[in-house]
């Protein structure tokens, strides 16, 4: 079967207050990490049931709600509300953490300039150190969390020795990471093969992603602390909901079932709209609450990123949505809408 070509481009804490900043001029919005639990006899979520393939926002007909077992959830999201204003102070302490963070990365001191600077990029910034700052923490992230290196006064990592009858997956389940993490960053060929006694970096999640419709940008952490940036296209005409939304399912090469009927597209179509990779995403906060039929995939159409073009789903370049599919995982990673 001929592949699709993919684009070039192409402590969990009880409450964690996370402050993001909107570009560089001033806002910002108050974001809270929570644990979610399951309903009650949710067997999909909770069991070990197979997750049949979700029904698609990504019509290519029209933006009206389909009919269908979703048909009674509206898809349209409202508007991020007003924020507040930061004081000066805030402005003040940003600059002086990213100042000392950068400094500490100069004398080689890696965990206190990740540290530092992630302080830091919750504070208002102007737009240009921002950006600088985001680049340095991706840069130390490569350096600290996603390479084989250790370093002994990271947090976020340790060594761990493989046991007799363990797996790779089950190992990344204990810490709540994926097993492709896991293989990533140890180099590891084949998941299969690992043996007793083998001894390999562990991180320690789970990851969250916080999305601003603003500025279609998506900021990825590690717990508390970021790590990596991306661009993404998002719902035209607000149709990506805001609030709070959990990973439900993922999956490799979906295939496209189009909501309003109509021909179903397989997987490794040059024509399925996913890409290679989709994040299935339900709401639990907010606007979102509820809904279960949007996600984060791929796209076909690269010149959508960074626009309103979709009908609600989150689109990201194939390249980087594969990076992100090996980071978030069910019913652990958040993805907040704001």
């Amino acid at each position: 079967m001929v592949r699709r070509r993919r684009s070039r481009r192409n402590r969990f804490y009880t409450l964690l207050t996370l402050v993001f900043v909107v570009g560089g001029a001033g806002t910002y919005y108050t974001v809270f990490w929570k644990p979610i639990h399951d309903a009650p006899g949710d067997a999909a979520l909770t069991g070990d049931a197979t997750i049949s393939p979700p029904l698609i926002s990504e019509k290519t007909e029209d933006n009206r709600l389909a009919a269908g077992p979703y048909g009674h959830v509206p898809e349209r999201g409202k508007a991020s509300g007003t924020n507040a204003q930061p004081q000066e102070k805030d402005y003040t302490r940003g600059l002086a953490l990213m100042k000392a963070g950068f400094a500490s990365q100069q004398q080689g001191d890696a965990i206190d300039a990740r540290a530092k600077l992630s302080e830091a990029l919750v504070l208002p910034l102007p737009a240009e150190d921002r950006a600088k700052t985001r680049a340095a923490l991706s840069k130390l992230a490569d350096q600290t969390l996603f390479s084989s290196a250790i370093t002994p006064s990271d947090p976020f990592v340790s060594p761990y020795v493989i046991q007799p009858g363990e797996t790779l997956s089950k190992i990344a389940k204990r810490h709540k990471i994926t097993s492709a993490l896991l293989a990533r960053v140890n180099n590891i060929r084949d998941q299969n093969r690992i043996r007793a006694g083998q001894r390999i970096k562990v991180l320690h999640g789970p990851f969250h992603a916080l999305i601003n419709l603003e500025t279609f940008d998506m900021d990825v952490f590690l717990q508390e602390t970021f790590v990596k940036h991306f661009k993404v296209g998002l719902g035209e005409d607000n149709s990506t909901p805001t609030g709070k939304w959990k990973v439900r399912n993922k999956l490799v090469n979906p295939t496209y079932y189009p909501p309003r009927g109509g021909d179903i597209i397989a997987a490794d179509d040059p024509e399925n709209p996913l890409g290679e990779r989709w994040i299935g995403i339900e709401g639990v906060e907010g606007d979102a609450l509820g809904q279960e039929r949007y996600g984060i995939h791929g796209t076909i159409e690269p010149e959508s990123i960074g626009r309103s073009m979709s009908l609600g789903c989150v689109r990201m370049y194939n390249e980087d949505v594969e990076f992100l599919f090996d980071l978030l995982i069910e019913r652990e990673s958040i993805v907040v809408v704001r």
